[in-house]
């Protein structure tokens, strides 16, 4: 929806449709109502339309929107003749103003009418609205225990500083209070395991950013392509809206049987043009084409796609249309390869932003028998795809693979994605794992799956990683299944993108990364916690390494007013809204460091504390300037490096012995914490008892480390 249309839509006041409507009648509170069959309960800017169903155990709560307030005379409730066609009682929650339900009358109305037992004498809810309506269906379910949404291209807030993606309605962000913090923020529907179904067309940029803010156990995206912010009457006009409201509402959608009535939409000439448009806009001759060969096999009598068949013809003659700006173009084309190039944002080496499109490419992982680490991506005849390339460190590329003569090679049809190697490791995951993730942005199809190398061929580990990580890619909005497998496998079609992030100089990120993981990770959560921060990763176990002593640091920050926040102890979408909110951030570098770059604000200031001497902190420094613009201050402070009595190197498992007193002059120095602050430091005696200790919990000897041996940033395996 554009944002003229967007505003002609709040502010029209429509011509309503008389009609005759046996109107409920009138009750003079919500505990009169709450036990009769029918009833109106006027409720000052809301009122709420009452109609039971013999028989039926559920119930629907709707919500209006922008086009349905005012459209009859006398008002009724949204979607009321389709639940009084399918038996399902009904509960409108009717606005006399296009306000978004943003007044003070919604929830002391949805609150009585719970407080009177309305609500129990159901199994089931499901609050369910469209646009402004699915917003108020997702902000004022949590008002009901148990209740499930059903909502159809909602926004999940217009608050600025909440979703400042959203452009389109600008009056009702102006006009409406968006400040007061109860009720404005929908994404909280995803919390607590609660049954959410988003339906919402993924290409309108506003629709699929509110979506992939509600995250949570229980959310389901239904995506229905090409279809625009009216989803909801394009998939009535094709048919089978009816069974999918049913469906959702008694509890039993047979999504197969939607997905079989939604392939009618391509006989559907808005769909055509939307189809047409995508591929135009994208800059694709070949995506184009092949659009139109599905718009003449599912119309064979469409005057619509013979003209644009005719247009591109005379585009290939004189080249494209004067305004047309690609998003994926592609640069070169051969029978078996295809590559795309993304120049949105300007990319520079070491990014082309490429992705190569495969036909019959074969995905090879490490096995025994070929050289250590080997794996990657062949071409159909069995050329090496140098861009499936992934790198174990900075300076150690992992080698082509060679395929045995004879070697079995499984077949797999459909098209999806490489994402190059999976890693357990939540810093390596990062790096590399989601370094491929940014062409799902830009694919000229939806992939079936995402198709990983296990590290080191270890499937049944990275198997069990996967379901570890399984959050991440919900909160992000990633549908396809992630796959991996132990043997060579031929996919159909494969898309191979560079990567947009990883070791040394790509830690910068490509602009299509940074795009990719921002816009997702920011608008699925909203900034939430104190602004003064402490990373700690004093509760880790004692293989994971870390500092002597951590827990005086957390002592002491936490008096200077710090939260001290152990990142393993919450789930993903907590340690985001932390990040988000802090303004102040001190932490150990770590992974916790590299996740804060992608969503902390400018402005932020961020201390990392060294715990291995002279480790490389050139890599988060890189994050943190190109994601964020943040320049974090760097406090190397380490006394010591003490490591187990075989090691000749720090690792993984070593710990560093800092200089406390050292530590607290430089973040006072840095205005981290006030110049007056006096820290409680641990003396000499204590700082051995640590060490002793962590030695005990390490089950081994520690030894210093001497001049001579390695210090150097080593890797997490």
């Amino acid at each position: 929806m554009s944002l003229e249309a967007a505003e002609a839509e709040e502010t029209a006041a429509p011509v309503a449709k008389r009609v005759t409507v046996d109107v409920p009648p009138e009750v003079p509170d919500a505990a009169t109502g709450a036990g009769m069959e029918r009833f109106l309960l006027r409720g000052g800017l809301v009122d709420a339309w009452f109609e039971d169903a013999p028989g039926c155990d559920v119930l629907a709560v709707t919500f209006d929107n922008l086009s349905s307030i005012g459209e009859y005379d006398p008002p009724q409730p949204w979607l009321r003749w389709r639940m009084r066609q399918a038996g399902i009682p009904l509960l409108g929650i009717m606005a006399s103003r296009k306000d978004w339900y943003r007044n003070e009358d919604t929830a002391p109305l949805i609150t009585a009418l719970r407080e009177a037992g309305l609500f129990a004498r159901f199994r089931r809810v499901v609050f369910v609205g469209a646009s402004m309506g699915g917003f108020a269906a997702l902000a004022f379910a949590p008002l009901v225990p148990g209740a499930a949404v059903l909502a159809f291209s909602p926004q999940s807030s217009l608050a600025r500083k909440v979703v400042p993606f959203e452009k389109r309605y600008r009056y009702a962000m102006k006009k409406w209070d968006w400040d007061s913090p109860a009720h404005r923020d929908g994404a909280v529907a995803g919390q607590g395991g609660r049954e959410v179904v988003l339906v919402y067309d993924p290409y309108v940029r506003e629709d699929r950013m509110h979506a992939l803010r509600v995250v949570g156990e229980g959310v389901r995206h239904v995506p229905v392509p090409l279809t625009g912010h009216r989803a909801i009457r394009a998939i009535k006009t094709v048919g089978g809206l009816q069974e999918l409201i049913e469906g959702v509402v008694r509890g039993t959608p047979d999504w197969g049987a939607f997905w079989r009535a939604f392939r009618a939409r391509r006989a559907q000439v808005p769909w055509q043009r939307a189809l047409v448009a995508e591929a135009r806009a994208r800059g694709h001759q070949r995506l184009l084409a092949g659009a139109l060969e599905v718009v003449k096999a599912s119309a064979p009598d469409s005057g619509f796609a013979r003209r644009e068949a005719r247009r591109l013809a005379k585009e290939r003659v004189e080249g494209p249309v004067e305004g047309a700006e690609a998003e994926a173009v592609a640069v070169a084309e051969g029978p078996q390869e295809v590559i795309l190039r993304v120049t949105a944002g300007d990319p520079q080496p070491p990014f082309a932003g490429e992705i190569a499109d495969l036909r019959g490419a074969i995905v090879v992982p490490e096995r025994g028998g070929d050289a250590k680490l080997a794996s990657g991506v062949l071409r159909a005849d069995g050329s090496w795809c140098a861009l499936s390339q992934g790198w174990i460190r900075a300076r150690k590329p992992m080698p082509a693979p060679t395929l045995a003569k004879d070697e079995p090679v499984g077949h797999l049809a459909g098209a999806h994605l490489f994402g190059g190697h999976f890693r357990g490791h939540f810093g390596h995951f990062l790096v590399e794992s989601t370094a491929r993730l940014w062409a799902l942005d830009h694919l000229p199809v939806a992939v079936e799956s995402i198709l990983y190398l296990p590290y080191r061929g270890e499937v049944g580990a990275i198997e069990k990683a996967m379901e570890g990580h399984e959050r991440f890619y919900r909160l992000m909005g990633i549908t396809p299944p992630v796959r991996t497998f132990g043997t060579p496998l031929r996919v159909e079609r494969l898309f191979v993108p560079e990567l947009g992030f990883g070791w040394s100089e790509r830690y910068a990120g490509s602009p299509a990364y940074r795009a990719f993981m921002q816009g997702r990770l920011r608008a699925a959560v909203a900034p939430e916690g104190s602004k003064k921060l402490y990373i700690s990763r004093a509760r880790l176990a004692a293989q994971r390494g870390g500092v002597l002593g951590e827990t005086v640091i957390e002592e002491n920050l936490a008096r200077a007013g710090y939260e001290v926040f152990h990142p393993e102890r919450h789930p993903l979408e907590v340690q985001i809204a932390r990040y988000r909110a802090a303004e102040r951030i001190v932490a150990l570098d770590g992974s916790a460091l590299h996740l804060a770059a992608y969503v902390t604000d400018p402005g932020t200031r961020v201390a990392m504390i060294l715990r291995r001497s002279r480790a490389n902190a050139a890599d988060y420094l890189l994050q943190f300037r190109s994601f964020c613009g943040v320049e974090p201050d760097v406090v190397d402070v380490i006394r010591t490096d003490w490591v187990s009595g075989e090691a000749a190197r720090v690792d993984f498992r070593s710990v560093g012995e800092i200089d406390f007193a050292a530590l607290f002059r430089r973040l006072a120095a840095e205005g981290y914490v006030a110049k007056s602050f006096r820290p409680k430091l641990p003396k000499a005696e204590e700082v051995r008892a640590m060490l002793a200790e962590f030695a005990a919990r390490r089950g081994g000897e520690m030894r210093p480390l001497g001049k001579g041996e390695r210090h150097g940033d080593a890797e997490e395996d």
